[in-house]
């Protein structure tokens, strides 16, 4: 059991080490300071498809910078960094031809530095509503046509959404 623990406690310090080990290779004056600023844009893509069939609020999601993010020159954020958010609303389609809904908010992404960025964006989706299919069946075929349900609501992975820092950021960056 302890040289479990012992063999835990290596690996991560070896991780943050090579997490670090970049930025410990660049001297100070290597260094320059870039502000990132509120309301940067940037542009992520959805890693998966999301259904309000099967999601549930607080569920994470995550979408990744489409390009880098270029500021004075530097990279400031890299493509491909992730975007992590939540479901915030999710409702399966229900009877009476009611649609699916789904939503969800981004919450922060990454810099260069390894310094966390608020973000802000939002992004929300309804399921197909069948009320008027379900009026029609149920003239047609009595209370049977109330069991008729709406299409859940869906997110596509590949889904381009638009992002904007929620914050004025300070970041260091290697002097090109």
């Amino acid at each position: 059991m302890k040289i479990q623990r012992l063999l835990a406690t290596i690996v991560a310090c070896n991780l943050a080490l090579l997490v670090t080990l970049p930025m410990n290779f660049i001297e100070a004056d290597e260094l320059r300071e870039v502000l990132i600023p509120d309301g940067t844009e940037i542009t992520a893509l959805l890693t998966e498809t999301i259904s309000s069939k099967s999601a549930q609020v607080d569920d994470p999601v995550t979408f990744k910078v489409e390009e880098d993010v270029i500021i004075d020159g530097a990279v400031v954020i890299a493509k491909g960094t992730l975007v992590k958010g939540i479901i915030s609303n999710a409702k399966k389609a229900g009877f009476l031809g009611k649609g699916g809904e789904l939503n969800m908010r981004l919450e922060t992404t990454t810099a260069v530095d390894g310094q966390k960025i608020k973000v802000r964006a939002s992004r929300g989706r309804e399921g197909e509503n069948k009320t008027g299919t379900t009026i029609a069946l149920t003239v047609l075929l009595g209370p049977v046509g109330l069991l008729k349900k709406g299409k859940n609501a869906e997110i596509k992975e590949g889904t381009k959404i638009t992002v904007y820092t929620d914050e004025d950021k300070r970041i260091k960056v290697a002097t090109p």
